[in-house]
């Protein structure tokens, strides 16, 4: 793992920060609390940093969550990342390639962590910071490091769980790999001890930027994480009780069908719980129309596969996810073929929003054998978008892929696919329902000599995982391979 060593760089944009504070670099061993952390500006600018680097991650974790699903096609080799992400698609996986870098998430969490030891410290110090404003900060940072953790454990499997900050060069850094499974159980117990001092809303201090309100981690956000935690975990129960917290909290809900695509333009729709943020008046824009919507030049389309899954009767089809064949939710203004302004390349990358509740607790309730409550779970996202309702099953490979289908029409584009192939296909440790998602897996590849190869690949449950980056081998010995790598 990369050495962490610097809060900062001198000067950074707080855009998703709590305040436009800067940090000054202190030198490297001198970065003590008693040389920093010392007012609550100093503390709101860490965990603003957290932010930053989540959003700073997203080309990556949107190549973690579509590359190796059957959600998008690759128009192009594009950049360093959609070149890995191709490689990822082909199955030619090796240590070295780009998206094996997991640098990104740590600095996320050793933003995380660094507010969580020392933001404690400087309730003493700074009189306008108080200790239920110290514990809802810290709730904001266990967030952000579970959402890190859940990112590595689902690409990686198993990978370093580090709880201090790197804030002089006397940390240690060769840190062994934990299970994933217990570095969630560890990150659950974080969320739930956090969640009495989370905030329910975040008051708005500027209308013309919803950082505070959909871009900080409110109790909404804290227990839908914990919900998506626990499906993977097969906690269902768990996922249930948490779903039901949301959809019944009164601070979220569903906009109308005839609405569902401002869930992407204006964004922050009262259906969103969470969503990275980006500001063009304060220079923050990205590459979405680049990697969705630039002519010849695009990177990714829907796939045919995704496509051929919205009927005529589906807001969420043409004119809504895709037109012309490309992606729409990040290019589009409005449903009549209007493209957004260049002054609109500000998108915002959802994590959650409430229809994805409502699926994970249709999922949650089809592994309990509650059926019939995940047939009503489900429909109310297809009624949403003008479809009829399905009638349940008692057959949960049926019931999941019903639950599948809705999801990828539901998400398309939005870097769920190919965890949710894959969450699914690790349950009973890659038996039960490891082949049904290969069927779903090979859908997209186009021909036998890609089927055989994604068979071959995939019968192994690690491969399923992506490899330990060779760098961060060479320089912490106490990594091991993932097996299904070792020979490469």
């Amino acid at each position: 793992m990369n050495k962490i060593v610097k809060y900062i760089l001198v000067t950074i944009l707080m855009g998703t920060a709590l305040s436009s504070c800067s940090l000054t670099l202190l030198p490297e061993d001198e970065q003590t609390s008693q040389k920093y952390w010392n007012t609550k500006e100093e503390v709101e600018a860490v965990l603003g940093s957290g932010y930053y680097y989540l959003r700073s991650s997203v080309e990556q974790t949107f190549m973690w969550g579509e590359a190796r699903g059957n959600g998008i096609s690759f128009l192009s080799s594009g950049d360093t990342y959609t070149a890995a992400g191709l490689k990822l698609r082909q199955m030619d996986i090796l240590p070295s390639n780009t998206l094996t870098d997991w640098g990104g998430m740590y600095k996320v969490i050793n933003m995380a962590n660094s507010v969580i030891k020392y933001a404690p410290s400087v309730v003493e110090k700074d009189a306008s910071f108080n200790e239920s404003v110290m514990k809802s900060y810290l709730s904001e940072a266990y967030f952000q490091r579970a959402l890190a953790y859940f990112y590595l454990v689902r690409t990686f499997k198993k990978v370093p769980y580090v709880t201090e900050p790197y804030v002089t060069d006397k940390n240690p850094y060769k840190i062994p790999q934990s299970d994933g499974d217990s570095i969630l159980n560890a990150c659950l117990n974080d969320l739930k001890g956090s969640l009495e001092s989370a905030k329910e809303y975040f008051p708005e201090t500027d209308v013309s930027n919803s950082i505070n309100s959909k871009g900080r981690a409110t109790r909404w956000a804290i227990t839908s994480l914990m919900a998506d935690i626990n499906l993977w975990l097969g906690n269902y129960n768990n996922a249930i009780n948490e779903c039901d917290s949301v959809i019944n909290s009164g601070r979220i809900g569903l906009i109308s069908g005839s609405s569902w695509f401002t869930n992407f333009f204006p964004g922050n729709s009262n259906e969103s719980i969470f969503e990275l943020q980006y500001n063009y008046d304060l220079g923050q824009t990205n590459s979405f129309m680049t990697w969705f919507y630039n002519g010849a030049s695009t990177y990714y389309e829907p796939s045919s596969y995704s496509i051929s899954l919205y009927s005529d009767e589906d807001i969420r089809g043409e004119n809504a996810t895709y037109y012309n064949g490309l992606f729409w939710k990040y290019a589009g203004r409005d449903q009549a073929g209007t493209t957004r302004l260049s002054t609109e390349y500000d998108q915002n990358f959802i994590v959650y929003r409430l229809a994805e509740i409502y699926l994970i607790k249709a999922e949650a309730e089809i592994m309990a054998d509650q059926p019939d409550n995940a047939a009503n779970d489900i429909n109310t996202i297809r009624n949403r978008a003008g479809l009829s309702s399905i009638s349940s099953s008692s057959s949960k490979s049926t019931m999941l892929n019903v639950l599948l289908t809705e999801r990828q029409r539901e998400f398309c584009g939005e870097a769920k696919n190919w965890f949710d192939l894959l969450r699914i296909a690790h349950r009973d440790n890659f038996t039960t329902y490891k082949s049904m998602i290969i069927e779903q897996i090979v859908l997209w590849s186009g021909s036998a000599n890609n089927e055989a190869l994604i068979r071959s690949k995939l019968n192994n449950g690690n491969a399923w995982y992506l490899p330990i980056n060779a760098t961060e081998l060479e320089r912490n010995t106490l990594l091991k391979q993932n097996e299904a790598y070792e020979n490469l």
